[in-house]
C-alpha cells in the first residue's frame, strides 16, 4: 500500500517542477535574481514547511510500549495511519489500531526476542527473532514467525531453503510477492528471499563478505543493497549491492571509521539514500549519502556531540524527503538530531529522545519512530 517513500507518496511534487511548491521554495528571494543564484527549485518545500510546522511527540498512554533504563525496541510498521505493530524484544509483537494510543500485545513467545516486523498486507505479516546464542535469555531457534490473520495468531516459519540463518535482524520488501530478510547483528550473516509471498524462502550465506548484516533496502527483485560490518581489515561499515537477485554482491562502500557498523537504512526516494555509521569506538562521526540509487556512496561528517573517543554511535536515520531527516544513535545520552539540507547541517532535535532505532513514514501526515519509547508526528498537509 505505501513504500514509505516520499516518491510514492508525493509523486506530483516531483512531476511538477514549476507548480506552486516552486513558488513556495521561491518565496522571499530576491525577484531579480537569477536562476543560477536561486539553484534549482525544491520540489518538496511545502510539504517540508508542513513538517518543520509540527514536532515527534511521544506516545504516553499507559499501554504504549516503552522500555526501562535506556535500552530499545527495535522496529515496527503499520499497515495504515492507524493500525500498526511493534517488535519489542522479549516483550513481543504489540498492536495498535487507534494510531498508538493504546497497544495490545499480539503476539509473545518464551526465549523470543522480536527484532523486526513487517507486513505485505493488512493481514499478512512476519516477525523475526534475533536468535539464540547471543544472550542466555534468548532460547528460540525459529527464526521467523507469521501471521495471516492480522497478528491473531502466529505460525513458525520453516520452509527455508540453504543455509539456515541464526537469526533475522530486518525484513524489507519490492512488493507483497517479494520479500527480504537479513541478519544478524554480531553474526553470523545471511540473507533470505521469497518470491512467492513468504511462502518459500532462499538463505544465503553472506559470512565471506559481512561479519554482520543488519539491514537491506531493494528496489526490484534483482537489484537492492545489504549493509553491516565488513570482515577482516574490512572490519568496517559496509554496503554491499547485487543487480543480479542476490546471487553475486559488490561492494561498493567500507567506512573510514575504524570498528564501525552500518546500521539502519533510510530512502526517501529511490535515487537518494542515506546510512547510519555506527562508530562509538573511534570515530570520526559519520554518515553515508547516495545519489543514485545506492550505486556509489559518500561519506560525510556528522557534526554532532561524540562520545569521549569521538565517535557516534548512529543507529536510526530517517529521511522524510531528500533534504529533511533524522539520525539518532545508541547512546541515550547523547542527542537526536534533524537535518533540512541533506546532511550539510545538523541541529538537535529537541523532541526526540535517543536511543531510536527506526523512522517509518507511513503517509504524507503520519509518521512514527521507535527506541527507548514509541514516537509519532502528525502533519497538517493536504497538498498531493
Amino acid at each position: 500500500m505505501h513504500r514509505h517513500t516520499l516518491l510514492a507518496i508525493l509523486p506530483l511534487l516531483l512531476a511538477c517542477s514549476s507548480s506552486s511548491t516552486q513558488a513556495v521554495a521561491d518565496a522571499g528571494a530576491d525577484p531579480d535574481a537569477g536562476a543560477a543564484d536561486a539553484g534549482p527549485p525544491n520540489p518538496f518545500a511545502a510539504y517540508e514547511q508542513a513538517v518543520l510546522a509540527t514536532s515527534w511527540e511521544k506516545l504516553a498512554g499507559a499501554t504504549a510500549p516503552a522500555t526501562k533504563g535506556g535500552a530499545k525496541m527495535d522496529d515496527l510498521y503499520f499497515t495504515s495511519p492507524t493500525v500498526g505493530y511493534a517488535a519489542t524484544g522479549f516483550a513481543g509483537i504489540q498492536k495498535t489500531t487507534d494510531g498508538g494510543a493504546t497497544w495490545t500485545k499480539a503476539f509473545t513467545n518464551t526465549g523470543t526476542f522480536f527484532r523486526s516486523v513487517l507486513f505485505v498486507d493488512d493481514n499478512h505479516g512476519f516477525a523475526g527473532n534475533l536468535g539464540a546464542g547471543l544472550d542466555m535469555s534468548i532460547s528460540d531457534a525459529t527464526v521467523l514467525y507469521e501471521t495471516k490473520d492480522a497478528g491473531k495468531t502466529w505460525t513458525a516459519v520453516t520452509a527455508i531453503a540453504g543455509p539456515m540463518p541464526s537469526g533475522i535482524c530486518n525484513l524489507t520488501k519490492v512488493d507483497a510477492t517479494h520479500l527480504f530478510a537479513v541478519g544478524r547483528a554480531n553474526g553470523p550473516a545471511h540473507v533470505l528471499s521469497s518470491s512467492d509471498a513468504g511462502a518459500t524462502w532462499t538463505s544465503t550465506d553472506m559470512g565471506a563478505q559481512l561479519s554482520m548484516l543488519i539491514d537491506a533496502h531493494f528496489t526490484s527483485p534483482t537489484e537492492g543493497i545489504i549493509a553491516g560490518q565488513g570482515v577482516g581489515a574490512g572490519d568496517v561499515c559496509t554496503i554491499l549491492r547485487t543487480t543480479d537477485g542476490g546471487k553475486t554482491y559488490a561492494k561498493v562502500f567500507a567506512s573510514k571509521a575504524g570498528g564501525s557498523l552500518c546500521w539502519k537504512l533510510s530512502f526517501p526516494t529511490n535515487d537518494v539514500g542515506y546510512v547510519a555509521v555506527q562508530d562509538e569506538a573511534k570515530g570520526p562521526a559519520t554518515f553515508v549519502k547516495t545519489l543514485d540509487g545506492g550505486i556509489t556512496w559518500t561519506e560525510m561528517p556528522l557534526p554532532v556531540k561524540t562520545t569521549a573517543l569521538g565517535g557516534y554511535p548512529a543507529i536510526g536515520i530517517g529521511f522524510i524527503t531528500p533534504n529533511l531527516g533524522w539520525v539518532a544513535p545508541e547512546d541515550p545520552t547523547l542527542p537526536a538530531y534533524r537535518t533540512t539540507d541533506g546532511g550539510l547541517t545538523w541541529t538537535i532535535d529537541t523532541a526526540l529522545k535517543s536511543p531510536i532505532n527506526r523512522f517509518r513514514f507511513v503517509d504524507k501526515n503520519t509518521a512514527y519512530a521507535i527506541g527507548a519509547n514509541v514516537w509519532k508526528m502528525s502533519i497538517t498537509y493536504t497538498g498531493n
